[in-house]
C-alpha cells in the first residue's frame, strides 16, 4: 500500500474512555506510517487536550445536537483548505456533522461503531450508516452482525475490527515494577482487580457486592480499583456503607494499568450495557491474568466460557462470587485459562491487526 492517504478523524465526546483512546492511539499509529492524520474535536473535550499533548495535529470544532450549519461549513472549509481524502466520524452526533460536509467536499466518509447499544431503527438512522458513510468499521463481530440482521444493513459495507492491544506495552515478557508493596499487599492476598472507566454499567456495585462475600470466606483477598470517572463518588459511598474499606483499593486513573494488571490475579469486567469487545480484557490476558466477564454486547467474543475465561450472569454478585472463589480453590484451572486467554488474545485482538484491518478500508474506499 503506497498511497499516503489524508485522514481527519472526528469525535464529539468531550469524555475519555476507550472509544476516544482508541482514536488517538490508531491515530498515533498511522502518524507513525507516514500518513497525514488530523483530529477535530470539541475544544475543552479530553480527546482534544491529549492529542495537543501527544503532538497529533489537531482542529478545535465546536459541535452539538441538531444540524450544525456552522460547524458543517466550518468543517468543509477545512477539509478543502488541507485536501483532506477520508473523513473518519465516531458519535451520532460529529457522524452527521462531519458526514455531510464530507459529501458536499465530495469526499468519501468512514463510520466507526465502538458500543454495543442498540441502533434505531428508523430511516434517519439507516441513512446515516449506509449511505452517508462509505464504509462501517465495528468493534467486533457482535455488533456487525446485529447490524445487519435487526437493523438491514447492507453486509458488504461494515467490517468487523475489535479493538487491538499493543502487544509490547502488555506483555508477560516486560519488566515491570511490582506495585503490591505500595498498596500494602503480599503474596499472601488474592488480589482481584477491575480496569475500566467508573460508569454504573460498567458493574462495579455488582463487584464490590462480591468481594463482600467473599471476604467471609477468603480473608485476605483484596480489591483494586483502576479508573476515573462519573460513578467514583456513588462507588467510594458503596465500599463505606457495606464496611468494605479495609478491602478495596482505588488507584485513579493510571496511564499505564500493565503495572496494575501485574498485580492481579484475577481481572473481572461485570458490564451489563455498552460493551463491544473490550480493550481491558485482552490486555489483562495478554499480561497472562485469567479474566471473569459477563456475556454483554461483544464480550463474548472475547471470553469463551471455560475456555478464554469466565462468564457470569449480569448484575449478579453471587455468580461472580462462585467464579471469584472457583479460581481461588483451582490453581491449575487459573493457569490454563491464562494460557488459554493470551493465545486467544494474540491471535484476535492485537492492535497490529486493527491497524491492518482499518488501514485495508482506507484504501479500499479511496479506490472507490
Amino acid at each position: 500500500m503506497d498511497k499516503i492517504i489524508r485522514v481527519l478523524h472526528t469525535e464529539w465526546s468531550d469524555g475519555w474512555g476507550g472509544q476516544e483512546i482508541r482514536i488517538l492511539a490508531e491515530s498515533k499509529a498511522f502518524i507513525k506510517k507516514g500518513y497525514n492524520i488530523i483530529i477535530a474535536a470539541n475544544p475543552n473535550s479530553d480527546l482534544f487536550k491529549k492529542s495537543n499533548q501527544a503532538g497529533v495535529p489537531t482542529f478545535a470544532l465546536k459541535m452539538n445536537k441538531g444540524l450544525n450549519l456552522l460547524a458543517i461549513f466550518s468543517l468543509v472549509r477545512f477539509i478543502k483548505k488541507n485536501h483532506i481524502e477520508i473523513v473518519h466520524t465516531h458519535s451520532s452526533v460529529d457522524s452527521r456533522t462531519a458526514g455531510i460536509a464530507a459529501r458536499i467536499s465530495g469526499i468519501k466518509v468512514v463510520r466507526s461503531r465502538h458500543i454495543s447499544i442498540p441502533i434505531s431503527k428508523s430511516r434517519l438512522t439507516w441513512w446515516q450508516y449506509m449511505k452517508l458513510a462509505d464504509r462501517v468499521i465495528t468493534s467486533g463481530s457482535h455488533i456487525r452482525n446485529a447490524m445487519i440482521k435487526v437493523n438491514k444493513m447492507s453486509a458488504e459495507k461494515i467490517i468487523s475490527a475489535p479493538a487491538g492491544v499493543d502487544t509490547q506495552q502488555f506483555s508477560i515478557n516486560r519488566k515491570l515494577k511490582d506495585i503490591r508493596p505500595d498498596y500494602n499487599l503480599n503474596n499472601t492476598h488474592f488480589v482481584v482487580g477491575i480496569v475500566s472507566v467508573l460508569r454504573s454499567w460498567k458493574g462495579h456495585k455488582y463487584l464490590i457486592e462480591a468481594i463482600k462475600i467473599a471476604s467471609k470466606v477468603i480473608p485476605n483477598i483484596r480489591l483494586i480499583i483502576v479508573g476515573s470517572g462519573p460513578q467514583e463518588e456513588n462507588i467510594k459511598k458503596l465500599i463505606n456503607q457495606i464496611e468494605l474499606k479495609d478491602y478495596v483499593i482505588l488507584t485513579g486513573y493510571q496511564p499505564d494499568p500493565a503495572l496494575y494488571y501485574k498485580a492481579m490475579d484475577v481481572m473481572v469486567l461485570p458490564s451489563y450495557a455498552g460493551e463491544a469487545t473490550s480493550q481491558v480484557l485482552p490486555q489483562a490476558m495478554l499480561m497472562g491474568k485469567p479474566v471473569i466477564s459477563t456475556d454483554t454486547g461483544g464480550l463474548s467474543e472475547v471470553v469463551i466460557h471455560n475456555k478464554t475465561g469466565l462468564i457470569v450472569p449480569t448484575k449478579n454478585s453471587l455468580e461472580i462470587f462462585n467464579a471469584i472463589k472457583t479460581l481461588f480453590d483451582d490453581d491449575s484451572l487459573r493457569n490454563r485459562l491464562a494460557e488459554e486467554g493470551r493465545v486467544h488474545a494474540l491471535n484476535n485482538f492485537t492492535f497490529e491487526k486493527m491497524i491492518k484491518t482499518t488501514e485495508t478500508v482506507y484504501h479500499d474506499v479511496v479506490a472507490r
